[in-house]
């Protein structure tokens, strides 16, 4: 297999955060939805989640299934980059490891 350069690992490191900022941006958007619903009834609450996404992520778990896939590709790019010889991207790396596998245990969890 071809070693990947350092210019390439570092751009694996940008599509990586930007993988884990999709997750993120769902797990945030569901936080404003339920916060500015306080009292509203659940069903309500996920209606209103969903009116944010195209009707093909309306099903039951196609939102979070979408979180979990771009957080398991996240940990993936960024495990790849973890070769980068500087500490910083290093720290950089390892941030968004710890932050994607917490971000797919929420989403495991949720699924129970």
């Amino acid at each position: 297999m071809k070693s990947l350069n350092h210019t390439q690992l570092k751009l694996l490191t940008f599509v990586s955060f930007i993988c884990l900022l999709i997750p993120s941006s769902i797990l945030g958007l569901w936080i404003y939805v339920c916060a500015r619903n306080v009292g509203t009834p659940q069903p309500e609450i996920v209606a209103i989640f969903k009116d944010y996404f195209p009707n093909f992520l309306h099903g039951r778990w196609d939102t979070t299934l979408l979180s979990m896939i771009f957080c398991v590709l996240s940990i993936v790019l960024s495990g790849i980059s973890m070769k980068l010889s500087g500490k910083i991207w290093k720290v950089i790396n390892t941030i968004i490891v710890i932050i994607s596998s917490i971000l797919l245990f929420f989403d495991l969890w949720t699924m129970m």
